[in-house]
């Protein structure tokens, strides 16, 4: 019988509250992904979403387990691994993105970490990228936080819309 592990259960909650919220049409699901790299043993699960009736404006939402995370899991390495997953926050959008990046750093928290990235393309326009990350392992014990954050992420993702988005 498959024991699942917390990423796998992390997902679950995680992919069940996203597509709640694309049911109840406060989002749309974009695209996903769930993947595995044979080479490192990690997993990543991502999903791409945005407002009903703004696709500029998007949340690419990852959930990321490595080998250190399963390890300690499974009780091998628990040193300096949390059995769990890591999550990242990924804005992307056009330049009214980048004029607007303090309400983001703002609405999250002045204690997170935010990395900015100008993407340039010869085929498509400049667009912009947020990349919010918590510095923390989620654990199973962290659920109602993963669910929060979703949330927020949402709610953010409006209150950019009210700023002529």
């Amino acid at each position: 019988m498959f024991d699942p592990t917390a990423f796998d259960n992390l997902k679950v909650i995680f992919e069940g509250a996203v597509y709640d919220l694309d049911l109840t049409g406060d989002i749309q699901i974009l695209d996903r992904k769930d993947l595995f790299d044979f080479a490192h043993y990690e997993r990543c699960y991502q999903i791409h979403y945005s407002l009903p009736y703004k696709k500029t404006l998007s949340i690419e939402f990852h959930l990321k387990a490595d080998m250190g995370h399963f390890l300690a899991e499974r009780k091998m390495m628990t040193e300096k691994n949390t059995a769990g997953a890591d999550i990242l926050i990924v804005y992307k959008g056009d330049e009214k993105l980048q004029r607007h990046m303090e309400i983001l750093e703002e609405a999250w928290g002045k204690d997170k970490h935010w990395e900015w990235k100008e993407v340039k393309s010869s085929v498509k326009p400049t667009s912009y990228e947020g990349i919010l990350s918590f510095n923390r392992v989620i654990t199973e014990e962290m659920v109602d936080d993963v669910l929060q954050m979703i949330s927020f992420s949402v709610d953010t993702l409006k209150q950019l819309d009210r700023k002529d988005f």
